[in-house]
Formats: structure tokens, sequence, C-alpha cells
């Protein structure tokens, strides 16, 4: 329900002020250079266009973990959503992890 006017103004007189108290502000630092970006890894180069329905290509762990495999699979599926891969982690016959990407639409 809405309040009359006066019980508004009634609670303003009677509310509490809450007042903030700054503990530490950091303190300005000039002259200091901004150090050049670390360089970025080389991508594997993936090949998306080129890849029928069936398709499929291994990565290998050593050139790329699982986690950002699937987030590269995940962004594309996302930005191109004609097309569709999935992916899993598989170990080869000599006991190497790798991950094989399929183009399932």
């Amino acid at each position: 329900m809405r309040q009359r006017r006066e019980e508004r103004a009634a609670q303003r007189e009677n509310a509490t002020t809450i007042v903030r108290i700054v503990v530490h502000k950091p303190g300005i630092d000039r002259g200091i250079a901004i150090p050049r970006p670390r360089a970025k890894a080389l991508n594997y180069e993936y090949p998306w266009e080129d890849m029928e329905v069936g398709d499929s290509f291994k990565v290998p762990y050593e050139a790329s973990s699982m986690s950002s495999v699937s987030t590269r699979v995940g962004n594309w599926n996302r930005r191109h959503p004609e097309t569709r891969f999935v992916t899993r982690s598989m170990i080869d016959d000599e006991g190497k992890k790798y991950t094989r990407i399929w183009r399932s639409e």
C-alpha cells in the first residue's frame, strides 16, 4: 500500500544516517611506465570452413588443453549457428591425451 505523505515524512525523521568511513585510499604513483603486453600464444588453426558433416580432426593435448579447445568450439558454435561442432577428450594408442572435434551439423 502507498504511504501518505505524513507517514513518509515521519519515517524520514526517524531514519538513522549511515556514515561511510574510508579506511585506506591508495596513493597515486607517477612516472611508472606501462609494461609491454605479453606475447600471445600461437593459435592452433582449426579447419572450420573446410569440414563437412561427419568429418573430424584431432588436437594434441600439448597444443591446447581440453578446456581451451572446448571454449574455442563453443565460441564458434555461438557465432555460427548454421554449423555445430562437438568435442571429446580421448587417449591414443601410445597413451597420449588429445581432443577430437567433429562437425555434427
